[in-house]
C-alpha cells in the first residue's frame, strides 16, 4: 500500500494564496490609482492572467524535485552548472530584496498612528529591528521561524474580507468617471507595480512530492491560488476606488479608504492587518531566504562552510546570519519603490529560466507532471515575463546584471582558493558539512 500523502487541493491552494497575498496589497492602490485611475483594477486581472503560464511551468518543473533549491536545481538540470549557479545566486538575491523592501513598508504603516513614525530613522530602526528579530528566530531552529509564518496567516485576509464586504456597498459610481482619466498608455508601469504584488506563486509547487495526485492537484492548485489571488486584488482595489476619490495621493491608501467605511476603528485594523501581514512576510523569507544560499554552498559554488548545521539548532546558522545581514544593510541604504523595482528586474531571471527549462527537461524524460500545450505553454511565460521585466528601467537592468556579475566573481574566488588549498581539485569536493 502505498504512503498517503499529506496535502491536498485545499491545502496547496491555501499555500499559494497565503504566499501570494501579502503586505503590497496595502500599499500598492494609491500608486496603481495614480497611473490609471479606476482603470486600476485591470492592472491586477492581466499581471496575474500575464504570470498563469509562469507559475504552470514552475508547477511542472518542481514536480521533479524532492529538494530545496527550485529554480537552482531546474536550470542547473536543463542548462548546467554555470546558468544554474546564476539562477540560483539571482534568486538567492531576489529574496534578500524583497525581505528588505517589505521591512521598510513598515514603518509606512505604523505613520498612520503618528508623526514620530514617519521620520527616516524610525523607518530604518523598524525595519532593521524587524529583520533582526526574525534571523534570531530562525537561528534557532526551522519549527519555530515556520510557526512565526503560520501566526500571521490570517492577520492579513480578515481585514482585507472586512474592507470588501463593508465597501462594496458604500462604492460611489462617480468615482468612476472617467475611467482611464490617462488613457492606458501607463498600463505597463501599473503591471510592473503588480507584479511585485504576485511574486510567491512560485512555492505553491515546491511540496509537490507531499500532495494527493500531485498530476492534477499542482496545477489546479497553481490556478486557482493565482485567481483567488487576482479577485482579491481586484475586489480590494475597486473598493478603494469607489469609497475613496483622493486615493491616488494616499500614502497609506486602505487606511485612508478604510477610515471612510468603517471610521478610524477600521482604518486601525487595517493599519494593524498591514504591519501583521508584513511581519509575516518578514517571517518567512527570513525562514525561506537563506536556504537559497545553503543549496549554492552545498554544491560548492560558494564556500561550503556557510551551509554547516549549527550544532545545537541543526539550522544552516552561517548562511543564515549572512541573509539576514545583507538584508539589514539593503533595508537601511535603498527605500521600499527603489528595492521594488530592483527586485522585479532580477526575479525575471528565474522566471524566463524555469519556463526554459521546461521543454529541455522534458527531453531529458518523463517527469511526474507534464502539462499540456506542448512548448506553448513555456513560451507564453517567457513572453510574459518579458514583457513586465521591460516595463522596468534602465538603472534596475545594469543594477541586476551588477549583481549577477558579482556572484560569478565571488564563484571564481571560491573555485580559485578551493585550488589553491587542494591543487588536484578538478570538480567541488562533495560537501560534508552536515
Amino acid at each position: 500500500m502505498s504512503e498517503k500523502r499529506p496535502l491536498n487541493l485545499l491545502d496547496m491552494t491555501c499555500i499559494g494564496i497565503n504566499a501570494i497575498v501579502g503586505s503590497s496589497i496595502f500599499l500598492f492602490p494609491g500608486r496603481l490609482a495614480g497611473y490609471l485611475g479606476p482603470a486600476s483594477v485591470l492592472s491586477f486581472g492581466l499581471t496575474g492572467l500575464l504570470l498563469t503560464s509562469v507559475a504552470l511551468c514552475f508547477a511542472e518543473a518542481s514536480a521533479r524535485y524532492d529538494r530545496a533549491g527550485g529554480p537552482y536545481l531546474y536550470a542547473r538540470e536543463a542548462f548546467g552548472e554555470w546558468v544554474g549557479y546564476g539562477i540560483g545566486w539571482m534568486c538567492w538575491v531576489t529574496a534578500v530584496l524583497a525581505w528588505a523592501a517589505v521591512a521598510n513598508a513598515i514603518a509606512v504603516y505604523l505613520g498612520f498612528f503618528g508623526e514620530a513614525f514617519r521620520g527616516p530613522l524610525w523607518v530604518k530602526g523598524i525595519a532593521a529591528a524587524v529583520i533582526l528579530g526574525m534571523g534570531a528566530i530562525n537561528y534557532r531552529g526551522v519549527k519555530l521561524g515556520a510557526w512565526t509564518s503560520n501566526f500571521f496567516t490570517a492577520a492579513k485576509l480578515v481585514p482585507l474580507a472586512l474592507f470588501v464586504a463593508l465597501g462594496l456597498p458604500r462604492l460611489s459610481l462617480d468615482n468612476y468617471a472617467p475611467f482611464a482619466p490617462h488613457g492606458f498608455e501607463p498600463l505597463g508601469a501599473a503591471c510592473f507595480l503588480a507584479y511585485f504584488a504576485f511574486q510567491g506563486f512560485e512555492v505553491v509547487p515546491v511540496p509537490a512530492g507531499e500532495v494527493e495526485n500531485p498530476g492534477r492537484n499542482v496545477p489546479l492548485a497553481v490556478l486557482a491560488s493565482m485567481g483567488l489571488a487576482a479577485v482579491v486584488y481586484m475586489l480590494v482595489q475597486a473598493v478603494a476606488v469607489g469609497v475613496h476619490p483622493g486615493l491616488a495621493g494616499s500614502e497609506r491608501p486602505l487606511a485612508d479608504a478604510a477610515a471612510r467605511i468603517m471610521g478610524p476603528a477600521g482604518a486601525s485594523l487595517i493599519v494593524a492587518g498591514a504591519v501583521l501581514s508584513s511581519t509575516r512576510y518578514n517571517a518567512g523569507q527570513a525562514l525561506g531566504s537563506p536556504r537559497y544560499l545553503e543549496a549554492l554552498c552545498e554544491d560548492s559554488h560558494l564556500p561550503p562552510f556557510l551551509a554547516c548545521l549549527h550544532p545545537r539548532f541543526r539550522t544552516p546558522h552561517r548562511a543564515i546570519a549572512l541573509t539576514t545581514g545583507l538584508a539589514l544593510a539593503a533595508a537601511v541604504a535603498l527605500d521600499f519603490e527603489r528595492l521594488v523595482d530592483i527586485g522585479n528586474i532580477v526575479v525575471c531571471a528565474q522566471y524566463l529560466s524555469t519556463c526554459a527549462a521546461v521543454p529541455r527537461l522534458r527531453r531529458l524524460g518523463p517527469g511526474p507532471l507534464t502539462l499540456p500545450g506542448g512548448p506553448l505553454l513555456p513560451l507564453a511565460g517567457i513572453a510574459a515575463t518579458l514583457w513586465l521585466g521591460a516595463q522596468g528601467g534602465a538603472k534596475e537592468l545594469s543594477f541586476s546584471l551588477g549583481l549577477l556579475a558579482l556572484g560569478f566573481a565571488l564563484r571564481w574566488m571560491t573555485r580559485i582558493r578551493r585550488q589553491r588549498l587542494d591543487p588536484a581539485a578538478g570538480k567541488a569536493p562533495e560537501f560534508m558539512g552536515r
